[in-house]
């Protein structure tokens, strides 16, 4: 089945977060302390759908910073120079050119992040990647991080399609995992050679990079239909 519109994660998938890597090495003297904030933040999104507490993910973010520090506390300076690079994150360097060359071949792209509305504006407004998307959605509209299904209902309603109608690509396996088991395909970026759990939905698209899962979705959802 052909899936004409195309639904986008946003950190990682498609803007890059190693300048952050220094920037948390600063300020906990860890090399790994951006790994381990992230993860932290999606396990606590994942709590809080779960438990029926949405909370803004900018808040669960600064939360999760505090839970990072030593004594429980970072600076307000410190944390301003963390959200400061995350908001003038740059794409990775075949995203442009891969999304550029989707719409070029008629496919309708959207953006869908767990974080705050407000914030996937700036890093798209500053990554000059706006223009690029019919769409740029928070999950916000939703009020359910995801994996939840629910979430990837935002993107379905702005296009006025449903679900099976979505190719969900990310970098993440538990993202393409939550939209294949709500009913859309997905695309994995294998970003530095990650691999798919096992546990999880194993979809029909896996590339390096955006470049390559661009060429794959043309071949497939258009010259097999």
């Amino acid at each position: 089945m052909p899936h004409r519109h195309l639904v986008f994660d946003v950190n990682e998938t498609l803007l890059d977060l190693s300048p952050l890597d220094p920037v948390f090495e600063a300020v906990f003297g860890n090399a790994n302390a951006r790994q381990r904030w992230f993860a932290n933040l999606l396990h606590w999104s994942t709590v809080t759908t779960l438990t029926g507490e949405y909370r803004d993910f900018s808040q669960l973010a600064d939360a999760c910073l505090d839970a990072l520090a030593e004594d429980g506390k970072i600076s307000s300076a410190d944390k301003s120079r963390i959200f400061e690079t995350i908001g003038t994150l740059a794409p990775h360097p075949e995203v442009g050119d891969a999304l550029t060359l989707l719409r070029e071949h008629g496919f309708r792209l959207v953006a869908l992040t767990n974080s705050a509305q407000k914030t996937v504006d700036h890093q798209f407004a500053n990554a000059r990647l706006t223009p690029l998307f019919d769409h740029v959605l928070s999950v916000d509209h939703a009020r359910k991080y995801k994996p939840h299904p629910t979430a990837y209902t935002v993107a379905a309603n702005a296009l006025d399609c449903d679900l099976f109608s979505l190719r969900l690509i990310a970098a993440h396996d538990w993202d393409i995992t939550g939209a294949i088991r709500a009913g859309c395909a997905g695309a994995f970026v294998a970003r530095n050679g990650e691999v798919m759990n096992p546990v999880g939905e194993t979809p029909d698209i896996v590339g390096t990079d955006l470049a390559d899962v661009a060429e794959q979705i043309i071949e497939h959802d258009i010259y097999t239909r």
